[in-house]
């Protein structure tokens, strides 16, 4: 990954005029190519910019960064990024942006009083509007293979990007899954990031997904069949016969570790039964609370948010195993430094929950395609376990993470290497959903090497709460940034 640092310091401050909409006040940039409406992937930033600026502050404010890209705050200061302090006055903060990338950047002094981070007014700016380009040449436009199943007997897919639509016809392949539908095909273009297009036959007739929207998909090859898309080429007999996928539960599954037993629900896509292909594995905490609607407050109701992403084509297929709580909750998820036992628990998911479900389904086993997702007490038993057991759990999503225990995320040691994390919290709440708890975390892991957009994610969702609702609205993003294309 490429490095540049962009610096500024000793420049004067400028009116609240110039952040209402900093994308009006400049001329216009070049277009820019992006991951949309999802957190980007490391695939599609590799020019990791290193800002800096120096910045006496009072009690209470921090310096921020804010640019017209989206990925730094697409010039609304609410969605500015906290940089990263030395203690002797000077902000840092690294961040991956889109090679070749024309962005215009500024400082910020904001407040970090959590009342007051969505008010675009809680922000002064401390340095001037600079320009520049991301290092690196744009990704070159690549094509994405479609394969579409119709009674049609001819149509066009109609791609939708900002300068222009463009028609391509579809290609016939052969037949399709009964007398009467055939299988087509069609290249599309795209840049490094979604594509979005519908289809029609040219006699009246269209396709787009329920609600009138465009299909949008980042799959560098999918197939749409019956308003679902599905990574890669299907064939006829991989297709799945149900739109959602179903629930296995174990009543008790014991542990020799840990001295006791819970509950385990497996969560199976929709093309698990059809289809002799492997799959991601998501381990996610508080089992109890993620599938059933009768849940506490109401639960995740994760599996109604896998099906929609799975089917939208936002998220590859996926097995979730919820992992049931215990009476012990507070000890099996609290880090070892800070008086639990989390490496016991993570020694069960690892050594005893783990080659159970590899065995007993096609899972793809390597750290890399294997997460750790929680929220409160399991966002911060995520991070902890895939910190340290990085060789078993690449991916971690740690959701409102109690980092009110402080013992070990103050010291947490070396990153490992290939971990790739999501943080996240609410702002509102008594403690405001620990928003200064998780920015802490994520300035741990700043300092430790990570860069945001690459290997790790942040996100504060404004009018969040520590609740099962937040998380509902939020665990989508993270398994997407996670997993995502």
């Amino acid at each position: 990954m490429a490095s540049v640092a962009q610096g500024a310091s000793g420049s004067p401050p400028g009116g609240l005029d110039s952040l209402v909409n900093l994308r009006r006040l400049l001329p216009p940039l070049l277009s820019l190519v992006l991951v949309l409406g999802a957190p980007t992937s490391a695939a599609a930033q590799d020019a990791a910019v290193a800002f800096e600026h120096d910045q006496p502050t009072a009690w209470g404010e921090s310096v921020y960064l804010l640019g017209d890209l989206p990925t730094l705050g697409a010039g609304d200061p609410t969605r500015a990024l906290r940089m990263v302090p030395d203690g002797r006055g000077r902000w840092r903060l690294e961040v991956a942006l889109p090679p070749g990338a024309s962005y215009r950047y500024t400082y910020l002094l904001r407040h970090n009083d959590p009342r007051r981070a969505g008010e675009r007014a809680n922000a002064r700016r401390v340095a001037p509007i600079l320009g520049t380009l991301a290092p690196g040449a744009p990704p070159a436009p690549t094509r994405a293979r479609l394969t579409y199943y119709s009674g049609w007997r001819g149509g066009w897919a109609r791609v939708h990007d900002a300068d222009a639509t463009r028609e391509v016809p579809l290609r016939d392949a052969g037949p399709g899954r009964h007398p009467g539908e055939r299988r087509w095909t069609a290249d599309l273009p795209r840049a490094d990031g979604e594509v979005a297009f519908d289809l029609h036959d040219g006699a009246g007739d269209g396709d787009r997904p329920a609600g009138g929207d465009l299909y949008r998909t980042g799959f560098s090859a999918c197939t749409l069949a019956d308003g679902q898309l599905y990574q890669g080429d299907r064939a006829p007999g991989e297709l799945a016969a149900r739109p959602g996928g179903r629930l296995e539960r174990v009543a008790r599954f014991p542990s020799t570790n840990l001295g006791n037993a819970r509950p385990v629900w497996v969560y199976l896509p929709r093309g698990y039964d059809r289809a002799a292909r492997r799959y991601p594995v998501a381990y996610v905490h508080d089992g109890q609370n993620l599938f059933d609607p009768g849940a506490l407050f109401g639960g995740w109701r994760l599996d109604e948010t896998l099906d929609r992403l799975i089917a939208a084509g936002r998220l590859p297929e996926v097995i979730v195993v919820g992992v049931g709580n215990t009476r012990r909750r507070m000890d099996e998820y609290a880090p070892d430094p800070d008086g639990g036992q989390a490496s016991r628990y993570g020694a069960f998911l690892s050594d005893e929950l783990k080659p159970w479900v590899d065995a007993a389904y096609r899972t793809r086993a390597g750290p890399e395609h294997t997460a750790l997702v929680g929220s409160s007490l399991g966002g911060i038993a995520s991070l902890y376990l895939g910190w340290t057991r990085p060789e078993v759990f690449g991916r971690v999503a740690s959701l409102s993470g109690s980092y009110w225990l402080r013992s070990w995320i103050e010291r947490p040691g070396p990153a490992p290497p290939g971990l790739r994390v999501w943080l996240d919290s609410g702002d509102q709440g008594p403690t405001a959903d620990g928003l200064e708890g998780t920015l802490f975390a994520r300035d741990q892991l700043l300092r430790r090497g990570f860069v945001l957009g690459d290997d790790l994610a942040h996100t504060v969702a404004r009018g969040g709460r520590h609740d099962e609702a937040s998380w509902r609205q939020r665990v989508g993003d993270a398994l997407r940034y996670l997993f995502g294309p």
